[in-house]
């Protein structure tokens, strides 16, 4: 799977204990005495953010331009079901600008992440106008064009990233596909039947913790089935599934958090 270069924001963060003072001897002319000064201690480095940003929205492409940092960056063209990795961020607080193709703003959203953590900024919708941006399109006809102007529909999801421990991994599916209905299930061995997972609506998502470090799921979309696998030989780390609609066809990326 593709990823956008990996572009520069800002430092990283630790606390470094000041130097133990050293006592200096001056001399006057009424005697001799210690006078005791504090070396100036090291500056603490700014508070690390680590942020990846995954593009999950069902059109082929948005824009999107960050401030509120003191190296801003810009993803002119950010494919779908692409993904970038930064470096880290000082500054808690980002304003994220996206365009659509034709150089249009669909939204403008200030997002708070956590001080000192790694997040995963995901991003779904299809811009659509017909309903509240706030979730993919839902399931059934869209609602008969009003006098209400809706903006576009996008939506930015914020998660946690963490590295999977040595034994279990965590799972996060996501149905960003709008009108569609996911159904996750498992795929049965051993004469064991499969299993229902989850059902998930336009905009909802199911976590899975304690998983093993391979497995298949399949998934059920308008009837037809789509297998979901994971293989991961020696790493042991989370993963991100949204799916999507490309081309109006469901499709899903997995992005692991490493």
């Amino acid at each position: 799977m593709p990823m956008l270069p990996t572009l520069l924001f800002l430092a990283q963060a630790l606390i470094s204990p000041s130097s133990t003072p050293s006592p200096v001897t001056s001399t006057s002319h009424h005697g001799t005495y210690h006078h005791h000064t504090a070396a100036s201690p090291t500056p603490a480095p700014l508070p690390e953010i680590h942020i990846t940003i995954v593009n999950a929205t069902s059109v082929p492409f948005i824009s999107l331009n960050t401030a509120g940092t003191n190296l801003p960056v810009a993803y002119p063209e950010f494919p779908q079901g692409t993904w970038t990795g930064n470096a880290p961020l000082t500054n808690p607080v980002i304003d994220y600008l996206a365009r659509d193709s034709d150089g249009h703003i669909v939204a403008d959203r200030p997002l708070h992440f956590p001080l000192v953590s790694s997040q995963v900024l995901l991003l779904t919708g299809d811009l659509s106008t017909s309903g509240p941006a706030e979730a993919p399109p839902p399931l059934g006809s869209p609602p008969v064009q009003g006098s209400t102007v809706w903006p576009p529909n996008l939506q930015f999801h914020i998660y946690p990233a963490a590295k999977g421990d040595s034994e279990r991994c965590r799972y996060r599916v996501v149905n960003g596909m709008p009108s569609k209905l996911l159904i996750l299930r498992s795929v049965g061995e051993s004469n064991q039947p499969s299993r229902q997972l989850a059902l998930l609506a336009p905009g909802n998502s199911a976590l899975f913790i304690r998983q093993p470090h391979n497995l298949q799921w399949e998934a059920e979309i308008d009837g037809r089935i789509y297998p979901v696998t994971i293989e991961q030989e020696s790493d042991s780390n989370n993963c991100l599934i949204p799916f999507f609609l490309r081309n109006g066809r469901p499709d899903f990326i997995r992005v692991f958090e490493e």
